[in-house]
């Protein structure tokens, strides 16, 4: 009779198991929970708070942890206004710089080369580095258009732009120059300008 139902159980258990396709992080949550439990008691019974954890832990440990943590902290994405600053713009800087080869032979300036200050004529371009630039400035355009998104345009406003980028262009200018401009402007319009 123990047998059977010990039977019964394991075959209820299994058959859970393979029907949810979350078991086996439900398992390791529920593991990492109780290894959670089991420390932070282990802390208790020595006297210490959970914060204070941090004076068992090896200098291995440590380097680990604070590795993973700059590893993470390069890869995230910057947020909001964050996205024109200077550490960003110097962070996609050295993003680029990592996708070039690291051949530093084509650095090397040689005597056959010729004179290095007659600017404009020594051609000694290597087709290679024009392909990675040419290819680097089409990864760049194809990026910026995933992240594009469109902007509701105003039926009441006068348009007075080609296409977006002028458009932009010349709300910067209406900006600055409006107030020595709008008269004239208007006057062309009606067709009365000197």
């Amino acid at each position: 009779n123990k047998g059977r139902k010990a039977n019964k159980k394991a075959t209820t258990d299994e058959q859970k198991r393979l029907d949810d396709p979350h078991w086996e992080a439900k398992e390791k949550a529920a593991e990492r929970q109780a290894n959670k439990q089991r420390w932070a008691k282990e802390m208790k019974d020595r006297g210490l708070t959970t914060d204070q954890s941090y004076l068992f832990e090896t200098a291995e440990t440590a380097e680990q942890k604070y590795e993973r943590k700059a590893k993470k902290d390069k890869g995230k994405a910057a947020f909001g206004w964050d996205v024109f600053n200077q550490d960003t713009l110097y962070k996609a800087y050295e993003k680029r710089l990592d996708q070039l080869p690291k051949n530093n032979s084509t650095a090397i300036v040689t005597k056959e080369d010729g004179d290095q200050l007659a600017y404009g004529q020594v051609v000694n371009d290597d087709k290679g580095a024009i392909d990675r630039m040419a290819q680097e400035l089409n990864d760049k355009i194809e990026r910026n258009k995933k992240f594009s998104r469109r902007r509701t345009e105003l039926d009441g406003a006068d348009v007075d732009y080609i296409n977006d980028r002028n458009a932009h262009f010349n709300k910067k200018i209406k900006r600055a120059f409006d107030k020595y401009t709008v008269e004239i402007r208007q006057n062309l319009e009606r067709g009365t300008a000197l």
